[in-house]
C-alpha cells in the first residue's frame, strides 16, 4: 500500500511504515520504493492500494455508463484529459442517480506519472499489475467495512502520516485526506467532514441527514495515538466498527479486476506475440472452413431476402400513394375552414401556451407536471449564459406559474438545475 508519503507492508502478520519526505528528480520517493519491490516481486499478480499526495477525486456529473463509454465521452474528453493519457492512472465509481433525473460518479486521477513506473517494474520483472485501487475504493467497495445503517456512512481512516474521510453516502461521495503532521485547523475540518455539531451548523436537511451517518474508522494501533480529537469523535456514538489494515488489504484483493474504479485499467497491456500469431492463424483457418461450406446456404438465404425487400418495397409504393391522396384531400379541406379568430386558449392547452412563452431560451426544462388541483411542479438546467432567475421568476409568475414560499423557487447556480413549484392560476386576459 502507498498511502500518502508513506509505503506500508505486511511482514509476519505485522504492518511496517516505511516513510518518505520530499520529492526525488523523476518520481515521487515512495512510488520510486514502491516500484523497486514490485521489480523483486516473485508472485505473478500483485494488488496495489494507491493514495499518493495529490490523486485528485473529482465528482463528474455523467449518464448512466460503463468505464469504455465514459472514456469516449465528448464532455469528458474536454474536461478530463486525463482519460485518454497512457501515462496517468484514472478511474470512476459506479454512476448512482442524484437530484434532479441525472447521474453523478466519483473519479480518481492521478496529476503526476506513478501507476506507469509500477506497471513497468511488474513488466520487468516477470509479473502482472491487474489492479490498483483508490483507498475510497478498497473502502466502500466491499460490504465489510460499510454500516448496515440506512443513512449516510463515513469510512474515517486514523493512521499515522496519513489521515482520511470517505463519504460514501448514496448521491454523495467524496474523499480527503491529509498527509504528514496536521495543525488545529486541519482537525477541525475533518470534524466538519464527519459531521462535528460544534464545527459547523446545518445549511439543509441532507447536510443534517448525512451529519448523523454512522462511522467506520480503519486505523492501526490505538486511534488517540494520532488523532487527538478521537474521544471525540467516540463520543457521538456513531462509531460503529474499528478496523485494522488487514480489512482494507482484504478488501483490495476482493474486489474484481473489471470495477470501473481500477487504475490501471487503462495502460496498454503486454501481448504474448507468438500465441497470438497462432491463435490467429487457427481462427482464420476456422472462419475459412465454415465460409467454404455455408457458401451455398448463404446464396438462398440471400435469394429469399431480395424477394422479401421487393415485396416490401412494393408494398411501401402503394401505400405512399395512398397517403398522397390524402395530403390532397386534407389540403382541400383546410382551403374550406373558416379562418377566423377561434376561441380564447384556455385550461392546460393555455397554461402550456404560456409556459413555453415564460422559459427563455437559457432554460431547459427536464420535467413538467400539473394535477387536476392545478399544483404543479417544474425541474430545470441551465444551458446558456444569458439566464436570469429573477426575470425567469417574474415571467413565470405572470403566466399563472407562481411560486409558493421559499420552497416553491430553489435554484442552484452551482450546478444550474432549477425546481419550481406551487399551484396554477389561469392569468387574466
Amino acid at each position: 500500500m502507498l498511502l500518502g508519503r508513506s509505503v506500508w507492508l505486511c511482514n509476519a502478520g505485522a504492518w511496517k511504515r516505511e516513510p518518505f519526505d520530499g520529492r526525488g528528480d523523476l518520481a515521487n520517493p515512495a512510488v520510486a520504493r514502491l516500484a523497486e519491490l514490485l521489480s523483486g516481486e516473485c508472485r505473478e499478480r500483485t494488488v496495489v492500494v494507491f493514495e499518493p499526495e495529490g490523486l485528485a477525486h473529482q465528482t463528474v456529473d455523467c449518464p448512466r455508463v460503463c468505464r469504455s463509454v465514459f472514456a469516449t465521452l465528448a464532455r469528458v474528453r474536454s474536461e478530463h484529459p486525463v482519460v485518454a493519457s497512457e501515462n496517468l492512472g484514472w478511474g470512476i465509481e459506479h454512476p448512482e442517480p442524484v437530484h434532479g433525473g441525472g447521474f453523478s460518479t466519483l473519479m480518481h486521477s492521478e496529476l503526476t506519472p506513478g501507476l506507469a513506473h509500477l506497471h513497468d517494474a511488474c513488466m520487468r520483472a516477470g509479473s502482472q499489475l491487474p489492479a490498483a485501487w483508490s483507498v475510497f475504493t478498497a473502502a466502500t467497495a466491499s460490504p465489510r467495512t460499510r454500516s448496515t445503517a440506512p443513512r449516510a456512512r463515513f469510512v474515517l481512516f486514523l493512521l499515522p502520516g496519513f489521515v482520511a474521510v470517505a463519504i460514501c453516502a448514496k448521491g454523495k461521495r467524496s474523499f480527503r485526506a491529509w498527509t504528514g503532521a496536521m495543525e488545529d485547523r486541519d482537525w477541525k475540518a475533518l470534524c466538519a467532514l464527519i459531521g462535528d455539531a460544534e464545527a459547523r451548523s446545518v445549511p439543509s436537511i441532507a447536510e443534517a441527514e448525512l451529519r448523523r451517518g454512522s462511522i467506520a474508522v480503519i486505523t492501526e494501533g490505538e486511534p488517540e495515538r494520532c488523532c487527538p480529537v478521537w474521544p471525540e469523535i467516540r463520543a457521538t456514538g456513531r462509531v460503529e466498527a474499528v478496523a485494522g489494515m488487514d480489512m482494507l488489504a482484504s478488501n483490495a484483493a476482493r474486489i474484481g479486476a473489471r470495477h470501473p474504479g481500477n487504475l490501471v485499467e487503462g495502460f496498454p497491456r503486454p501481448r504474448q506475440l507468438d500465441q497470438c500469431l497462432v491463435g490467429a492463424a487457427i481462427g482464420c483457418l476456422a472462419a475459412a472452413t465454415a465460409l467454404g461450406a455455408g457458401v451455398p446456404g448463404q446464396l438462398r438465404q440471400l435469394k429469399a431476402v431480395e424477394a422479401t425487400g421487393s415485396a416490401r418495397v412494393a408494398a411501401l409504393t402503394a401505400h405512399l400513394s395512398d397517403l398522397r391522396r390524402n395530403q390532397g384531400e386534407m389540403e382541400a379541406l383546410r382551403n374550406e375552414a373558416s379562418q377566423g379568430p377561434g376561441p380564447m386558449q384556455v385550461g392546460r392547452h393555455g397554461a402550456l401556451l404560456g409556459l413555453a412563452e415564460a422559459v427563455p431560451d437559457a432554460l431547459t426544462i427536464t420535467s413538467f407536471s400539473i394535477d387536476r388541483d392545478d399544483h404543479f411542479e417544474i425541474e430545470a438546467i441551465v444551458v446558456g449564459s444569458d439566464f436570469d432567475p429573477d426575470g425567469t421568476k417574474k415571467a413565470l409568475a405572470h403566466a399563472g406559474f407562481r411560486p409558493e414560499g421559499a420552497s416553491g423557487w430553489l435554484f442552484n447556480s452551482g450546478s444550474g438545475r432549477l425546481s419550481v413549484s406551487g399551484r396554477y392560476a389561469a392569468p387574466r386576459p
